[in-house]
């Protein structure tokens, strides 16, 4: 089964395809190579140079389509070696023990990986879902293992609480946008029920830009919820958003629905962002005309952000 994306890109959601012959040591060793690059500083033109090229031999490499499939815990077409690893490495929302873990693959939960044939089983993206009633503002709500399962059937509201690259040597090389579209096609076959598809999303410079701005580093300012909009969506000289959460999900077509405040009271969420976090709405009938708003530097915003900065819904 395929779903178009856009114009021209296409993604199997059901089957595996198989690796090309070869391609597959090849693209390890660019990815190898660009990780190393990237993480180096300051880089040389030389290093720049050949950064530029694997990016491109890289792109050569990914053009073939890609697959989205689901990454199980347990069942018949489970593989926990591979579930296992992606919950170790989660650097979003930290796996706390194997409660958490099982909880995360539990029924009211999805896992995707975005999968490329040059790449062959190596997974390239993950997004972590939630099916939930209703859109939740708070990440208890979400990574809470004590909170009774949701039946699938039931859910109205699909939750992306965790999207990242697998592969460092990716940074940079998109694959966002191809796991969002097919994951939600996926879904939508899948559980006819949903038709809200959001994020709850950190908000990882806040803290950061609330500090350069003037604001004491041991306190959240008073008004936090309007100094976090402001924030979120705003865009640097270049027009790119502050945030570079923000600017993932915005470019990949949603819109900035709620602000949330309070919503990760864990020591991480507090140095990313005195606990506030974020809901990127997702309307497949919306993605062009949002991307549209964003190259006109007019971000499309919610009710609740709107408010906030003291503008009419």
């Amino acid at each position: 089964m395929s779903v178009a994306l856009g114009s021209a890109t296409r993604v199997a959601t059901m089957e595996h395809v198989s690796p090309i012959p070869g391609a597959q040591d090849a693209a390890l060793e660019v990815l190898e190579r660009r990780a190393e690059l990237i993480t180096t500083r300051p880089r040389t033109d030389a290093e720049l140079a050949e950064l530029a090229e694997l990016t491109s031999a890289l792109e050569r490499l990914l053009a073939e389509p890609a697959t989205v499939d689901r990454v199980q815990l347990e069942g018949p077409d489970a593989d926990e070696p591979l579930a296992r690893h992606l919950a170790a490495m989660e650097p979003v929302n930290p796996v706390a023990d194997e409660t958490d873990l099982l909880d995360r693959f539990a029924e009211d939960r999805r896992v995707f990986v975005l999968r490329h044939r040059a790449l062959g089983n190596l997974p390239a993206n993950v997004v972590w879902v939630a099916l939930r009633k209703g859109i939740p503002n708070r990440l208890g709500e979400v990574l809470d293992p004590e909170a009774p399962t949701v039946e699938p059937a039931d859910a109205d509201t699909a939750v992306f609480y965790s999207i990242w690259n697998v592969q460092p040597g990716l940074a940079g090389m998109g694959g966002g946008r191809e796991l969002i579209e097919g994951v939600v096609a996926r879904l939508a076959d899948e559980l006819p029920s949903l038709h809200t598809y959001v994020t709850l999303s950190p908000v990882p410079g806040l803290r950061r830009w609330l500090e350069s701005a003037g604001f004491e580093s041991e306190r959240a300012p008073s008004q936090l919820d309007s100094l976090a909009a402001r924030y979120l969506s705003s865009m640097n000289a270049d027009g790119r958003m502050l945030d570079p959460v923000g600017r993932f999900h915005l470019g990949n077509g949603a819109s900035l629905h709620r602000v949330c405040e309070d919503a990760d009271p864990s020591e991480l969420g507090i140095s990313r962002s005195w606990g506030v976090m974020a809901n990127y709405r997702y309307e497949p009938e919306n993605r062009a005309a949002n991307r549209a708003a964003l190259t006109a530097r007019k971000p499309v915003l919610g009710e609740q952000p709107l408010r906030l900065l003291g503008l009419s819904p």
